[in-house]
C-alpha cells in the first residue's frame, strides 16, 4: 500500500508540475500587455496585439505559438495592421495552423517583413492543403529562413517541393532537393556579392590612385603640351 501511495503521489506531482509550467491564455495576454506597454505601442497597435493573440488561440493555435508570433511582431516594430495580415495568413493553414504560426514567428524573428512573412505563410498553407506533410513543409521553409534566403526563393523552393511530391517523389527526398536548391541560390548570391565588392574596391582604388597622381601630371605636362607654340 505504501508503495502504491508513493506511486500515485509521484504521478500527481508530475501531472500538476506539467500544468504549472503551461502558459495559459490569461498569462500570455498579461505578458503581451506588459510588452506592448514597455515598447510604447499606441492604443490601436496594442489592442491589435491582444486581439491577434486571442484570435489565433480561438482558431486552434497553441498559446505558446500564438504568443511567440505576437511577441516577435512587437519586438520588430510591426504595426497592428501588418500583424493582422500575418494572423490571417496563419488562419488559412487549417489543421496546420500550429506549424504555420511557427513559420510566421521564425520569419518575423529573422527580420523578414510582414509582406514576406505573409507570402511564406500563405505558401505553407497552400502546400499543405495540396497534400504535402506539414512537418516536412515547415522543415523546408525553416531551413531557408534560418539561412537568410530571400522570401521569393523560399516560396519558389517550397512550390517545387510540392510539385515533386505530386509527381510521386518521397517527401524526404523532395525536401532534400528543395533545401539543396536554396543552398545553391544562396551560394550564388554570396558569390555575386563578393564579386561586386571586389569590383567596387578595385574601382575605388583606381580612382584614389588617379587623384594622388593626377595633379602632378597635369601641372607638369599640361603647359608644355597644351600651351602656345
Amino acid at each position: 500500500m505504501r508503495k502504491l501511495l508513493m506511486t500515485v503521489l509521484t504521478g500527481s506531482i508530475l501531472i500538476f508540475g506539467t500544468t504549472t509550467f503551461a502558459l495559459t491564455l490569461d498569462e500570455a495576454t498579461t505578458n503581451i500587455d506588459k510588452q506592448a506597454t514597455e515598447k510604447k505601442l499606441d492604443a490601436k497597435d496594442h489592442s491589435q496585439a491582444t486581439a491577434t493573440l486571442q484570435g489565433l488561440v480561438a482558431k486552434g493555435v497553441p498559446v505558446e505559438h500564438a504568443v511567440r508570433v505576437v511577441e516577435a511582431s512587437i519586438n520588430q516594430g510591426m504595426k497592428g495592421k501588418d500583424l493582422a495580415d500575418v494572423a490571417g495568413s496563419i488562419e488559412t493553414a487549417g489543421g496546420a495552423r500550429k506549424e504555420a504560426a511557427a513559420i510566421a514567428a521564425e520569419a518575423i524573428e529573422h527580420k523578414y517583413s510582414a509582406r514576406e512573412t505573409v507570402q511564406m505563410t500563405n505558401t505553407f498553407g497552400k502546400t499543405v492543403a495540396a497534400g504535402a506533410p506539414a512537418d516536412k513543409t515547415a522543415q523546408v521553409m525553416s531551413s531557408g529562413i534560418n539561412k537568410g534566403v530571400q522570401a521569393g526563393k523560399i516560396t519558389a523552393a517550397t512550390n517545387a517541393y510540392a510539385g515533386e511530391i505530386r509527381s510521386g517523389t518521397a517527401p524526404d527526398k523532395a525536401a532534400e532537393n528543395a533545401t539543396r536548391t536554396m543552398d545553391r541560390d544562396r551560394t550564388m548570391r554570396h558569390d555575386r556579392d563578393m564579386t561586386h565588392d571586389r569590383d567596387h574596391m578595385g574601382s575605388g582604388s583606381g580612382m584614389d590612385h588617379g587623384m594622388d597622381h593626377g595633379p602632378g601630371m597635369g601641372s607638369g605636362a599640361g603647359p608644355g603640351m597644351g600651351g602656345p607654340r
